[in-house]
């Protein structure tokens, strides 16, 4: 009797719900076709944590793979240069498109691109010549991913709001001369990237909450002491 109590128990525990937080974290990848490196693509893969109540992305961090370098295999197994993107500076909800942008930067700054003709500073569809410029050793090197996370972060990107997904990349390696590699959509910002770059597509998914685990563990190990149990008075009755 007290082997039925436990089992029940056990399966209580694996099927309880888990109170659901307002701040869940997910994962991400974001691609960037570029046509004039393929088969090499430019890539972010990162993680942010969202809020389900006031949509605001935060913690956003990854890696960012430099097209115009190594051979594009599939991270992380590929000898293609990988810059850490660890700056979450922005982010911001747009009600049009139904959900927040947000981006993460290499440096701590924003400033990726030269205001010498009045451009923002990082905004996609403006400048795309570095900050510094004519100044080499001026140049910070800064890249940044643009991403998108819908009300609903799992449910899949428009073609609207993937068109607004952009990257630029202004370090080394991430180059032509003067001009920053970057990758956006003629519908999202009037212009391709500057190697004819363009977003191609955002996967989101869940990444489990750690008490998720600890009762999934803790069912599977009672599951375990059960069987154990009862293995154990089978064979005592048989010898």
């Amino acid at each position: 009797m007290k082997m039925l109590l436990l089992a029940g128990s056990a399966l209580a525990l694996l099927g309880a719900p888990v109170a659901q937080a307002a701040v869940s974290t997910y994962s991400v990848m974001t691609t960037w076709a570029e046509p004039e490196t393929a088969p090499n693509d430019s890539i972010f893969i990162g993680s942010f944590d969202f809020d389900s109540a006031t949509k605001a992305v935060t913690n956003l961090k990854g890696v960012l793979s430099e097209s115009m370098t190594g051979n594009g295999v599939g991270y992380p197994n590929d000898s293609m240069t990988w810059l850490t993107l660890s700056n979450q500076l922005v982010f911001w909800y747009d009600g049009t498109l139904g959900g927040t942008f947000a981006a993460t930067f290499k440096n701590s700054t924003t400033t990726t691109f030269t205001t010498s003709f009045g451009a923002d500073t990082w905004l996609p569809g403006g400048e795309v010549v570095y900050a510094g410029f004519p100044s080499t050793a001026a140049n910070p090197g800064n890249a940044y991913a643009l991403i998108f996370v819908p009300d609903n972060p799992l449910a899949q990107l428009t073609q609207s709001q993937v068109d607004k997904l952009a990257y630029a990349d202004c370090a080394a390696g991430g180059m032509m001369g003067a001009t920053c590699m970057t990758g956006t959509s003629i519908a999202g910002y009037g212009a391709p990237g500057t190697m004819g770059g363009f977003p191609l597509s955002q996967t989101i998914a869940a990444v489990p909450e750690p008490e998720t685990y600890a009762l999934y563990m803790a069912g599977l190990g009672l599951m375990g002491f059960i069987s154990r149990r009862r293995g154990s008075k089978r064979f005592k009755l048989f010898a």
